[in-house]
């Protein structure tokens, strides 16, 4: 187990009624002895003094405690970057499928974790470097996934050639594409009609969001490979990332995906796992 010495604690801002909830976890961690960091959203619910960002937060803790929803935990690994920062997630937000802990298991769950009775599990991010016909490429990781869409507001579609291994698989006219990790499947791709990929897997799924033709279907490939989408002529298009992020892409522009070597850690306590999750939080094999 992790000998945790410097946990952060961050919130999503603008939730109200959690300062009970902030305060039993900054005493729970006191109690144990650890240095405490207070992202600045937290530091103003429990009127106490940090300026400090997610950012900043992230790079000097352990361990990284973030109340909020799916949003917030894709912040938090974006925050992370490339360092080796655990996450726990309580969820305060709607769905709350990475952050799966609930406000009434929090004090059983901070427990298990400060007590060592804690688990990493290890979730796969994807490298997407954006190639800009005259510009340095941009290097991006995310979680979830990566989403071309078109760029204008007009209800057309977009032509968009995809290579596997600089070999051409297809090319898409769709309302758009998405890349997806593992634990991405059950976010936009499930919404788009792709499958439920086990994060333990190591893959990557190509999804086309409503393609002009019926038969192509979704892709789960082996993350080993190496994607490349490229926009055909007079295509224009937005790229975003874990929807945090966005950028526009011009005509010739290309995405390149590939498996990062830093995965995210996530800390899971007894009595959660992948489909315990499915079943409570989708609704998943009920009847």
């Amino acid at each position: 187990m992790i000998p945790w010495k410097r946990i952060g604690v961050a919130l999503k801002s603008g939730q109200s009624g959690v300062e009970p909830l902030l305060r039993r976890i900054v005493a729970d961690v006191s109690e144990h002895g650890l240095e405490l960091i207070l992202e600045r959203e937290v530091a103003r619910v429990l009127d106490s003094d940090s300026d400090s960002d997610l950012e900043q937060v992230a790079a000097r803790a352990d361990l990284l405690i973030v109340l909020g929803g799916d949003g917030s935990m894709l912040a938090a690994a974006r925050a992370i970057g490339e360092r080796e920062v655990a996450i726990l997630g309580i969820n305060v937000g709607r769905l709350g499928f990475l952050a799966d802990v609930s406000p009434d298991e929090v004090e059983a769950a901070l427990a298990a974790v400060l007590g060592g009775d804690y688990r990493i599990r290890e979730r796969s991010r994807l490298e997407v470097t954006c190639l800009k016909q005259g510009c340095e490429p941009q290097v991006d990781l995310v979680l979830n996934d990566a989403v071309i869409t078109k760029g204008t507001a007009l209800a057309r579609l977009i032509e968009l050639e995809v290579l596997i291994d600089q070999n051409v698989v297809a090319s898409y006219r769709s309302d758009g594409l998405i890349i997806a990790t593992p634990t991405g499947s059950t976010a936009y791709n499930l919404s788009a009609g792709g499958p439920l990929v086990d994060p333990r897997l190591r893959a990557m799924i190509i999804n086309p969001i409503c393609p002009h033709t019926l038969t192509q279907r979704p892709l789960v490939l082996p993350d080993s490979v190496q994607v490349e989408v490229r926009l055909l002529p007079r295509e224009e298009a937005t790229l975003t990332l874990d929807g945090q992020v966005g950028m526009s892409l011009q005509p010739g522009d290309a995405v390149r995906v590939t498996r990062s070597a830093r995965p995210v850690r996530f800390v899971t306590v007894p009595g959660h796992d992948l489909f315990e999750t499915l079943r409570k939080k989708l609704g998943w094999g009920s009847r």
